[in-house]
């Protein structure tokens, strides 16, 4: 996975729920939960048309093996936690949440769940519920290793919700008031003041669900504007704390995000001034702006500074405009299907990186593991391999120069180091 990428736009970890047995449960991550067959195609009645949720649900090639039991179909998205700053942060949270009991992430005298026995030398997972998926939730999002993360949790099920806050009264501690917690119900049952009324969703005539989420970088578009006219035209001027002159292409420079606040910053100038009052930390979350006063988050900036720095191709297609065939007009829902193309070549090349780093050799976790977030687990119970490749059969061929060459069938899907316990 190639470390010169921009933020990405949007990666969730997702609890899946059995509609059919409510105690069936299943954590995964993806890119694209929200992925439409068609502009506009998903309603509340649509849910299974997402196509993450399609495959797991048997409605399209892919998903995993553990959620293939027609007996437990369909399954539903409970919720997801959404805003890691990398495709990586999303796979370690991912790995830490299905496996809580031998994670390292967790101190052993705080963890809620135990290995009972051990099976080919590795502790056995505890069977997983609905209630114990949020309460080490609750517990993960507390810890130092993702608590001052720019996480977002969304519940769609409004029963999954209501457990939610009856853990939350009883936990130990709250979780941090950076991390947005986000009712995503059908439009009866949400409550004014949620993210169902943004502009995107208003725009794709989408109120709420999992059709409705932003997943590319359209709420980023004016920051990115305003940042590449100062950028462009060599206003940066001088730095709004230091204020020493910042030399156009010279360094690596902050933009405000908030609107109509040109306010530029070293990246560590303003750092440390997010830090003031925080000694011990080292990323920021949020702090003022030195030049307009409001507040700012971290993400926002930092995002839209490697957008600039490392994103070309992100902003070339977030700022160009819709393309119409010559000779011929077409509808603006056309011309929107025409740059989707575009959009599902750029979501097929960051899927390959992602199926790359899923059959990379990481090693198998041990007693003796290591604390890095790369060492993913490969025991027995893994469920790397998908349906359809675990089905995909060698196919020989012989050219006229008597050279055989095997084609392998492959599938390009989400990750799969999705190892929740199905409970029977």
């Amino acid at each position: 996975m190639p470390i010169d990428r921009p933020i990405p736009p949007f990666y969730c970890c997702y609890l899946l729920r059995s509609t059919i047995r409510a105690s069936s449960v299943y954590v995964g991550s993806t890119p694209h939960p929200g992925k439409m067959h068609g502009k506009n195609a998903m309603g509340p009645a649509d849910a299974t048309a997402v196509r993450r949720l399609r495959q797991h649900n048997g409605e399209a090639r892919g998903g995993a093996v553990r959620t293939s039991r027609p007996s437990l179909r369909p399954w539903q998205m409970a919720c997801i936690v959404t805003g890691f700053p990398s495709h990586i942060a999303a796979l370690q949270f991912e790995w830490a949440w299905q496996n809580p009991h031998i994670t390292l992430h967790i101190p052993p005298e705080s963890r809620i769940q135990h290995a009972t026995q051990k099976r080919s030398g590795q502790p056995k997972r505890p069977r997983h519920s609905v209630t114990s998926l949020l309460s080490n939730l609750h517990l993960l999002l507390r810890v130092p290793s993702f608590s001052r993360w720019p996480l977002q949790l969304r519940f769609f099920s409004e029963d999954v919700y209501k457990a939610w806050l009856k853990w939350s009264k009883a936990a130990a501690e709250p979780i941090r008031d950076s991390i947005k917690i986000i009712q995503d119900f059908p439009p009866s049952d949400t409550t004014p003041g949620n993210e169902s009324d943004s502009p995107k969703r208003k725009k794709d005539g989408v109120s709420h669900g999992i059709a409705a989420l932003t997943v590319d970088y359209f709420n980023e578009k004016p920051h990115v504007e305003k940042g590449k006219n100062i950028i462009d035209f060599e206003r940066e001027g001088s730095c709004a704390i230091c204020p020493s002159d910042l030399e156009h292409n010279a360094g690596i420079y902050t933009i405000c995000s908030n609107h109509g606040c040109e306010s530029v910053t070293h990246l560590t100038c303003l750092s440390q001034h997010f830090l003031e009052d925080e000694e011990d930390a080292l990323v920021p979350v949020k702090g003022q702006c030195p030049t307009c006063k409001a507040e700012i988050r971290w993400i926002d900036v930092v995002k839209e500074l490697t957008l600039r720095i490392r994103g070309q191709k992100e902003v070339e297609k977030l700022l160009k405009q819709k393309r119409v065939r010559k000779g011929k007009a077409i509808t603006a829902s056309q011309a929107t299907n025409i740059d989707d193309e575009d959009d599902d070549s750029d979501e097929n090349e960051r899927e390959d990186e992602i199926d790359m780093l899923r059959e990379g050799n990481f090693g198998t976790m041990s007693a003796n593991m290591s604390s890095t977030w790369h060492e993913i687990d490969a025991t027995d119970d893994s469920d790397t391999d998908s349906i359809i490749s675990n089905s995909s059969k060698a196919k020989q061929a012989t050219s006229y120069r008597g050279i055989q060459t095997i084609a392998l069938e492959r599938v390009i899907e989400d990750t799969d180091w999705e190892d929740a316990e199905i409970i029977d």
